[in-house]
């Protein structure tokens, strides 16, 4: 008991003391008579240990094995600038805990084992990047923004673990999602490192179904200089098809860029298609099916032999 009571700051919980031969009868001798301090239900502190946040962080562990600290509290522990908060909070799966006196508990119904860190102490602790994820509906963008930057800088996380979390989490309804998503946006090497990953499936469909291989990146020009560049086109009959991913491509002020966009190349002869995220997750190939007969329908409109 004194060397677990050691290593997780005084703290205990009635799993452990029943894995060190103590009875759940002489547990609830200990806890009357004050050799034991009860804390949270099923875990405890020793007399002789004061009680503060440490302890506070580590009940929250102690008591529910799925619970993982998070938000703020996670990137203090990270070391991750601008995370001001006195206050501990703590990630559970949906379903999971009652409230917990002096936690502010945050229920999730995604949290993978990725996601979460052992640390010293007894504690877990939500992964740097699952917590810049997160953290951005407590703290807001300018402070995610300076956090990530420190985390990058710091050698904390990289571009690539940050890219998986976002892309398997982010939803415009989950809370720090629009931070995050605001926050690299401003990195445009990450925009394109994330747009390349459905590129590269959209295209070996486009190979699987026999279609002519597009011009990728194709530029169009127009008078007063401007560029539009398209993730893949048929310059022959006119038509270019882009990728959109929901984390680019989400929200009013999007949506109005990528239909002038639209517009402007139509301006010049040019049919836009799109493939969603969601197409490339649920259907690819039946939207590639729906490509192949634009292209046919232009080729007949056109008199293009082949393209």
């Amino acid at each position: 008991m004194n060397r677990i009571f050691s290593q997780q700051f005084g703290m205990i919980s009635t799993r452990q003391l029943v894995a060190t031969g103590v009875s759940e009868r002489t547990i609830r001798r200990m806890s009357t008579d004050g050799s034991l301090m009860t804390v949270l239900p099923g875990v405890f502190r020793a007399p002789t240990w004061p009680m503060g946040r440490q302890q506070l962080m580590v009940a929250g562990c102690l008591r529910n094995s799925d619970a993982a600290l998070a938000f703020t509290t996670a990137g203090q522990l990270h070391g991750l600038r601008k995370m001001f908060d006195d206050r501990v909070h703590l990630l559970v799966p949906h379903g999971a805990s009652p409230e917990l006196s002096g936690l502010i508990v945050h229920r999730c119904r995604r949290i993978d084992p990725e996601d979460i860190v052992e640390i010293d102490g007894g504690m877990r602790v939500t992964s740097v990047a699952r917590t810049l994820f997160d953290v951005g509906g407590v703290v807001g963008h300018k402070r995610v923004v300076s956090a990530l930057e420190n985390a990058l800088d710091r050698k904390l996380v990289d571009i690539n673990a940050i890219s998986e979390v976002t892309l398997r989490l982010y939803h415009r309804r989950r809370p720090g999602s629009r931070e995050i998503r605001s926050a690299l946006m401003m990195r445009s090497s990450w925009s394109s490192a994330l747009q390349s990953d459905l590129e590269v499936q959209v295209l070996d469909a486009i190979r699987r179904a026999g279609l002519p291989i597009p011009e990728i990146q194709y530029e169009l020009s127009f008078e007063d200089g401007h560029i539009i560049r398209f993730d893949f086109a048929w310059p022959p009959v006119r038509i270019a098809l882009e990728v959109d991913h929901s984390f680019w491509h989400v929200g009013s002020e999007e949506s109005r860029k990528d239909k002038r966009r639209d517009r402007q190349a139509a301006a010049l002869g040019w049919r836009t298609l799109r493939i969603t995220e969601d197409d490339v997750r649920l259907g690819l190939d039946g939207a590639i099916l729906d490509v192949a007969a634009a292209i046919r329908a232009a080729k007949i409109f056109l008199g293009v032999k082949s393209a």
